[in-house]
């Protein structure tokens, strides 16, 4: 006795031919002219050439921006040279005062307790370059 119980005679079912893929068709929508795709090409064209110039637009903006930045910093640095320049000659007249033969003989006599020689009282030593 066999252990089949199916008989081997019989043809095998047949394989479904694989069917090419079809674009759905649209509903509604006719398919595109040449001239509807010349229009969608010319569109195309208008809105690069738009973005291309507000991309240039935006690069002169930022340029004139930084232009402006630019300027502010010169003229905050002008005037800070200004400020150095007046401290530096009220310094410099400060410096003459003090440095002043008149000053100095003042500050000696008044805070120091020093009093002129005269020429009678100047000894000169032999040897001595004066």
């Amino acid at each position: 006795m066999s252990m089949y119980r199916d008989n081997l005679a019989r043809p095998l079912p047949k394989q479904q031919e694989a069917v090419p893929y079809q674009q759905p068709q649209r509903t509604g929508a006719a398919p595109r002219s040449e001239k509807s795709k010349q229009e969608a090409k010319e569109k195309l064209k208008w809105l690069g050439t738009i973005l291309v110039c507000i991309i240039i637009a935006l690069g002169l903006v930022s340029r004139y921006a930084s232009m402006v930045s630019l300027n502010y910093e010169v003229e905050r640095q002008k005037l800070e040279l200004q400020s150095h320049q007046d401290d530096r000659l009220k310094l410099e007249q400060q410096t003459l005062e003090l440095e002043s033969p008149e000053r100095i003989k003042s500050y000696a006599s008044n805070k120091l307790g020093m009093k002129s020689v005269e020429d009678k009282n100047l000894i000169i030593l032999p040897g001595s370059q004066n």
